[in-house]
């Protein structure tokens, strides 16, 4: 698909295509996952995440159907081919994770992060409470889920999928807010003069 999921992340779904449909039902009656894979230009990346459907709704009368998914684990498409039905299967290998990460790169990874969030969203999304017990404990990944708001494209998600080390991921994000932060102050800066100027048109 030309999407990248991450460990823990979700995704709303509309599934319309037959094999699709197919699929999806027959992960739901086994309680199984799939897998998502990006596919771009006509590539397919080795590195993707299984899912699961955390919620099925808006069911229509042809099949068609609107789901909820959820990123569970890392993994490596080792092979791959199309299957009677129409999707790809294949043989997958899971990838470990090594959560270890220096705490001072961690916090200046997630203030920048809130500082982006402020800036873009205007207090419509949460900000990351650095002291959460599942960032600390790495049960979650915090770059996993910082990016996904804070505006990286499809190949700059796959890169960061593609990382094994929590380490390595929160400096690949400290490089990108280091980037894009100036950026951001400046739009929102232009934003409120402009808001501001006291012209009537």
């Amino acid at each position: 698909m030309n999407l990248v999921l991450f460990p823990h992340s979700k995704l709303p779904l509309h599934i319309f295509e037959e094999r699709y449909k197919s699929m999806i039902t027959k992960c739901m009656e086994e309680g199984g996952p799939f897998g998502i894979n990006l596919m771009s230009n006509n590539n397919i990346s080795a590195i993707g995440s299984t899912a699961s459907v955390l919620n099925k709704f808006n069911v229509m009368p042809n099949g068609e159907m609107d789901i909820i998914i959820k990123g569970k684990s890392r993994y490596e498409l080792l092979n791959y081919n199309l299957s009677s039905e129409g999707y790809f299967i294949g043989e997958i290998k899971y990838l470990e994770e090594e959560t270890n990460f220096d705490k001072e790169d961690f916090y200046k990874a997630v203030e920048n992060y809130n500082k982006l969030i402020d800036a873009a969203y205007k207090g419509t999304l949460e900000k990351i409470n650095p002291a959460d017990i599942k960032w600390i404990d790495g049960s979650e990944s915090v770059s996993f889920f910082m990016a996904q708001k804070c505006g990286l494209n499809l190949q700059e998600r796959q890169q960061l999928l593609e990382i094994d080390k929590e380490q390595e991921r929160l400096k690949y994000l400290l490089n990108y807010f280091n980037e894009v932060m100036p950026k951001i102050v400046e739009a929102d800066r232009i934003s409120q003069i402009i808001q501001s100027d006291g012209y009537l048109q």
